[in-house]
C-alpha cells in the first residue's frame, strides 16, 4: 500500500495546488465590484472601522452593526490599511482563508491517504468554495477557524495527547466565535463530541471529552474578552441586538425568506442540503459513485497499524465531522448554501479516498465501468451547458449584454468537454480528474473575465453610479437616497453617512436644508417629482436590474453645491 509522502516530495505539490487555488480566487475577486447586501455591508463596515479608528465594534452607515462579531471586520480593516480601500484588499481575507482551508484539508488527507494533493485540489475547485473564497463575507474565515479546531482534534486522534492541543483548539474556537458567534462554538464541539462518541474510546484521542470542555470554555473566554467591553461601550445595545433580537430570528425563523416558515414548508425544505451538496460540489459529487459504497469502503493508505488510522477509524472520524453539521443545519428554519460549508473539506477527503480505491483491487474494474457513465453524463451536461450559454442571452432580452460572452464561454465549455472525453478513458480516472481540475480553473477565470464585466453594467447601477460621482462631491456633503435603500453605494462613496428617505414630506424637508447636498433617486419611486429638484444639477444616471428584487431600475444623482 502507498505510504505517506514526506519531505519536499509531499509538500511541494500540495503547496503548488494551494497557490494555484489562491491565485484563481484572487484574480476572480478583482473582476467585479461588491454585490449588494452582504458584501457591501461588510466592506463598508470595515472601511468605517479603519477610517474612524474605532476597532472595538463594527458600524454600518455610522450606526452599530451588531448582527455579527468583530473578527472579519478586523481582518478586512487591516487589509485596507495595508493595500488601500479596494475590492481586492477586502476580498483578500476570504481568498487567504480558503487557501488555508485547502492546506488543512490536504494535511488531514495526507495522514490517512498518503497524499493530500487530491483532497486539497478538489476542495479548492468546488463551486461553493470558489464563490466563498472570492466574496467579502464571514463564511470563508469561519470555515478556516472551524477546520483548524478539527485539525487539532485529528492530531489528537492520531498521535495521542500533546500539550498544545487544548490551547490551540481554544484559540481556534474563540476566533470562530469572534467571526460568527455561537455557530463557531457549536460546530466544533458537536463534530468532535460525535466523533468521540462513535469511537467509544478506541482512538488515541482517548478521554478527550473533558479537555474539549476546557477548550470550549477557553474559546468562550476569548470571545467574552472582546464581547464584554464592546457591549459596555455600546450601552448594552450590542447584546440586546445580537442575542435578544437577532439570535431567536436566526434559530426559529426563515430570515429574509431563506427557508420555509411553518411545518409544511419546513418539511419541503428537508432535502435542501443534499441538493446543495450535489450541485455545489460538482463535478466531484459524481466520483462518489465510482466505488460501490464509497463511504463504507473508504480506503486509507497506510497499513492499519492502529485503529485510528484504519478504515473503520477514518470512517468514524468522517461521520463525526459530517453528520452533526448536516443534522443541525437541516433542523434550522433558515436555509442557505454556506451553512454547510464545514462538510465540504471532509467530502473532498471522501472523494480523494474514492479515487484511491478506484485504482486498487477489488474496485478498479467496477470503477472503470462506472467511469463510462461519468463520461457520458459529462458530455451531455457539457453540451447542454454550452447550448444554454449560446441561446439564453438571445432569447431573454435582459441578458442580451451576455451574447458575446455567452458565445465565448459556450465554445470554451465545448472544447473542455471534448478534451476530457478525448484524453480520458475509463481506466485513466486520475487523468480525467486532472483535466476537470484544470477545466474548473479555466472556466472560473474565463467567467471572471467574460461574464462579470457585462454583469457589472447590468446589475450594479448603484455601485457604478457611486463610483462615478464620488470625485464630483465636495467634502462634507450631505448624502440622501429616495426610493433606494440597498447598501451597495456606501463603500464607493467613501462610506459617508447616508440618509435613506422613504417619505415624500421628509424628502422635501431634506431638499430645503442648507449646505452641499447629493440626492440619489430611484426615478420609479418619485412620480411627479420635478427633476432635477430646484437648485440641484444632474451629476450622472445609471440604469440596470435590481438583482435583489428582480426589477428594472434607473438611479440618478443630483448635486447642490
Amino acid at each position: 500500500m502507498e505510504k505517506k509522502s514526506s519531505g519536499w516530495r509531499g509538500i511541494l505539490p500540495m503547496g503548488g495546488v494551494i497557490l494555484g487555488v489562491w491565485l484563481v480566487l484572487l484574480i476572480t475577486a478583482t473582476q467585479s465590484t461588491f454585490w449588494e447586501r452582504d458584501e457591501s455591508r461588510y466592506a463598508t463596515a470595515a472601511l468605517e472601522m479603519e477610517t474612524s479608528g474605532n476597532w472595538l465594534y463594527p458600524t454600518f452607515n455610522h450606526e452599530l452593526r451588531a448582527f455579527k462579531p468583530v473578527m472579519v471586520y478586523w481582518l478586512m480593516a487591516v487589509s485596507i490599511q495595508a493595500f488601500g480601500p479596494t475590492e481586492i484588499s477586502i476580498r483578500l481575507v476570504s481568498a487567504v482563508a480558503i487557501a488555508l482551508v485547502c492546506l488543512l484539508t490536504g494535511l488531514i488527507a495526507r495522514e490517512f491517504l498518503g497524499s493530500g494533493v487530491w483532497a486539497a485540489a478538489i476542495a479548492g475547485m468546488s463551486p461553493v468554495l470558489i464563490l466563498t473564497g472570492s466574496a467579502a463575507t464571514t463564511d470563508a474565515t469561519l470555515l478556516m477557524f472551524i477546520l483548524l479546531s478539527q485539525w487539532v482534534f485529528v492530531r489528537r486522534w492520531l498521535d495521542g495527547p500533546r500539550r498544545w492541543h487544548v490551547s490551540v483548539m481554544a484559540v481556534a474556537i474563540g476566533l470562530a466565535m469572534l467571526t460568527k458567534g455561537p455557530v463557531g462554538l457549536a460546530i466544533p464541539v458537536l463534530t468532535i463530541a460525535t466523533a468521540l462518541a462513535l469511537a467509544k474510546g478506541r482512538s488515541k484521542a482517548g478521554i478527550f471529552a473533558w479537555k474539549l470542555t476546557v477548550a470550549a470554555l477557553g474559546g468562550i473566554v476569548i470571545f467574552l474578552a472582546w464581547g464584554i467591553p464592546a457591549n459596555a461601550a455600546t450601552g448594552n445595545e450590542y447584546w440586546q441586538i445580537a442575542i435578544a433580537r437577532y439570535l431567536p430570528k436566526y434559530l426559529f425563523s426563515a430570515m429574509e425568506g431563506h427557508g420555509g416558515q411553518g411545518l409544511i414548508p419546513f418539511l419541503l425544505h428537508l432535502p435542501y442540503y443534499p441538493l446543495v451538496l450535489a450541485v455545489g460540489f460538482l463535478p466531484w459529487t459524481v466520483y462518489l459513485m465510482l466505488v460501490p459504497g464509497s463511504f463504507r469502503r473508504i480506503q486509507p493508505a497506510p497499513e492499519a497499524n492502529d485503529w485510528a488510522r484504519s478504515r473503520e477509524g477514518l470512517r468514524v472520524l468522517l461521520a463525526g465531522m459530517i453528520l452533526p453539521t448536516f443534522i443541525l443545519m437541516t433542523l434550522m428554519v433558515s436555509k442557505l448554501p454556506h451553512y454547510i460549508l464545514p462538510v465540504f473539506p471532509w467530502f473532498a477527503i471522501v472523494v480523494a479516498s474514492a479515487l484511491r480505491a478506484a485504482q486498487t483491487a477489488p474496485f478498479a474494474a467496477t470503477a472503470a465501468r462506472r467511469m463510462q457513465w461519468v463520461f457520458f453524463a459529462t458530455g451531455i451536461l457539457g453540451c447542454l451547458g454550452a447550448a444554454a450559454l449560446f441561446l439564453v442571452p438571445w432569447i431573454w432580452v435582459p441578458l442580451q449584454v451576455f451574447r458575446g460572452a455567452g458565445v465565448v464561454m459556450g465554445v470554451l465549455l465545448l472544447v473542455l468537454t471534448a478534451v476530457l472525453l478525448w484524453f480520458s478513458w475509463p481506466d485513466r480516472i486520475l487523468t480525467a480528474v486532472k483535466i476537470q481540475l484544470c477545466g474548473m480553473a479555466v472556466l472560473v477565470l474565463a467567467g471572471a473575465f467574460y461574464l462579470l464585466p457585462p454583469l457589472e453594467n447590468t446589475v450594479k447601477p448603484a455601485q457604478l453610479l457611486a463610483r462615478e460621482i464620488r470625485s464630483q462631491i465636495p467634502p462634507e456633503t450631505s448624502v440622501a437616497t429616495f426610493g433606494w435603500g440597498e447598501p451597495g453605494m456606501h463603500f464607493y462613496l467613501g462610506a459617508p453617512r447616508i440618509n435613506h428617505i422613504l417619505d415624500r414630506a421628509v424628502l422635501e424637508d431634506w431638499l430645503a436644508g442648507g449646505g452641499p447636498r447629493v440626492l440619489i433617486l430611484n426615478e420609479a419611486a418619485a412620480p411627479g417629482l420635478a427633476l432635477p429638484p430646484e437648485g440641484f444639477r444632474l451629476l450622472s444616471t445609471r440604469g440596470g436590474i435590481d438583482h435583489v428584487r428582480g426589477r428594472v431600475i434607473r438611479l440618478s444623482a443630483f448635486l447642490r453645491d
